[in-house]
């Protein structure tokens, strides 16, 4: 039995481009026992992250890097007349950003 104050170790993913960390709904941290535990757990495809045997990807750097490559995924048009929002603030389906954002990006 452990009792007082014991350091354990255990594995945490961090996304390799930003270092974000995978959380649970709660927003802590996911903790796993081995690294072999934490790969299963990503092979599954959890919320958009993945590995691909050398780097951990999260599902926003995913999102952005699909976009650089094959550009944006902008809502059809009648997306827009059912749930109507300025073109400035239509959202990318992939990535997440605004037309707006984008904007300010050039």
């Amino acid at each position: 039995m452990k009792r007082g104050l014991v350091t354990e170790s255990h594995v945490v993913i961090y996304c390799d481009t930003c270092g974000d960390v995978l959380t649970d709904a709660d927003g802590e941290s996911i903790c796993f026992d081995t690294t072999h535990q934490a790969v299963g757990f990503l092979n599954v495809k959890v919320s958009g992250w993945s590995y691909d045997g050398d780097r951990v990807t999260c599902d926003a750097c995913s999102g952005a890097a699909e976009c650089a490559a094959k550009g944006h995924r902008w809502a059809p048009g009648w997306q827009q007349e059912i749930w109507p929002v300025s073109g400035a603030q239509t959202a990318c389906n992939n990535c997440g950003i605004t037309k707006s954002e984008l904007a300010q990006e050039k």
